[in-house]
């Protein structure tokens, strides 16, 4: 019998990882791409090594995590953020989005399963996390989505975002060591004044990729300890 196969792009660490062992564990085939081999940023990367990958096989799933945030890089405010902080993650965070969709939908098996994840700063504000690019590229990602779930649906495709709030991960690092930030999580996050873990977030993924979410498309699926309820 031949296994599901699922792409995973960002599998460094943190969510991506998390969904790759989820999915393996439940006898998933994955295939996971990261930089620096395959950079979705870039326009030939992926296309030439996404064939090559599958093997003239077709997906059953695939799973965008890649994702930077630019306060290195002077993002912050509207009026602070630096063009080389926009440029950047704008680039990162949805041009690969877009690329790695356009590559998922031509790749598809008929009834395959998109997700996408995105970020409970896209529709909430907060001057601790008050970064315009960061917050303008993941809310762009839910329009983008729509559009791929809505060309999808003819071969019963669905795409989805997964949106969760503050990630225990290496990204993070700045506000979970922040100890004004961490002293308003129950305020941040009234379900539970901890960060979200990589494999809450990666529950949910499991599910978008089940039969159990057979006729959910076009959503967006909050994982936030009630982030986006302030």
């Amino acid at each position: 019998m031949t296994t599901r196969l699922a792409w995973i792009a960002g599998v460094a660490g943190g969510i991506g990882s998390a969904c790759q062992r989820r999915l393996t564990a439940h006898g998933w085939t994955v295939i996971g791409s990261d930089l620096p081999g395959v950079d979705l940023s870039s326009p030939q990367s992926a296309e030439a090594w996404l064939p090559h990958a599958l093997d003239s096989r077709t997906l059953d799933a695939a799973v965008h995590t890649i994702g930077m945030s630019g306060r290195r890089l002077g993002d912050g405010p509207v009026s602070q953020c630096t063009d080389e902080a926009w440029d950047a993650v704008l680039r990162v965070n949805l041009t690969s989005a877009f690329r790695f969709l356009r590559l998922a939908l031509r790749n598809a098996s008929p009834g395959a399963s998109i997700v996408v994840i995105g970020s409970a700063l896209a529709t909430t504000l907060d001057d601790d996390f008050l970064t315009a690019a960061y917050r303008t590229s993941k809310a762009a990602i839910v329009p983008l989505v729509q559009a791929a779930a809505h060309e999808g649906a003819a071969r019963g495709i669905r795409v989805n975002v997964v949106s969760p709030g503050l990630v225990d991960t290496a990204m993070a690092a700045r506000a979970l060591t922040d100890p004004a930030i961490t002293a308003r999580l129950d305020t941040l996050m009234p379900l539970g004044g901890t960060a979200v873990t990589a494999d809450e977030v990666a529950s949910a993924v499991d599910w978008l990729l089940s039969d159990g979410s057979a006729r959910t498309t076009g959503a967006v699926i909050p994982v936030d300890g009630g982030w986006t309820l302030r």
